[in-house]
């Protein structure tokens, strides 16, 4: 474990992807000024899951990308917010499934429906916690929250 701004992971990650995303034609927004104790090379691989998908299910125009962080109660939580597709309220409690596409996913060719999946499963090993939640239609956002240490 090391102290990581999570700003400095977020335009790491951005970096790392600005050509894709610029051919898809995604705007981000980033606003992290929280550091947290964590291992900064599973934070980037979790941020940059998390990216790829916001920009596979985005929208055609107009496609956002939000990455921010808020204090809570007991930590610090990194959220991943897009304006995409979203995810059918019967679907949202089977989105970090091994294997689960969903509907959206059956649209895409190379849906494997690993990335959500190793996302918790980085998470969980880090012993952070993930949740998503989604309105179809208007957007998906994953929360990774880390405990004060």
């Amino acid at each position: 474990l090391q102290d990581t701004d999570l700003g400095e992971v977020a335009r790491e990650v951005l970096g790392r992807n600005k050509y894709y995303l610029i051919q898809n034609r995604v705007q981000v927004e980033v606003n992290c000024p929280h550091r947290v104790s964590t291992d900064k090379k599973w934070i980037l691989f979790i941020l940059n899951q998390l990216i790829l998908n916001s920009t596979k299910y985005r929208k055609e125009e107009g496609a956002n990308i939000w990455i921010f962080t808020s204090s809570t109660e007991g930590g610090v939580s990194l959220s991943v917010r897009d304006n995409g597709a979203g995810i059918p309220k019967g679907e949202q409690k089977r989105v970090f499934e091994k294997g689960f596409t969903g509907s959206n996913g059956r649209t895409h060719e190379r849906s494997t429906g690993m990335g959500l999946y190793l996302v918790r499963e980085m998470a969980e090993s880090l012993m952070l916690t993930c949740e998503a939640r989604s309105e179809y239609g208007k957007g998906f956002q994953v929360d990774i929250r880390f405990p004060v240490v």
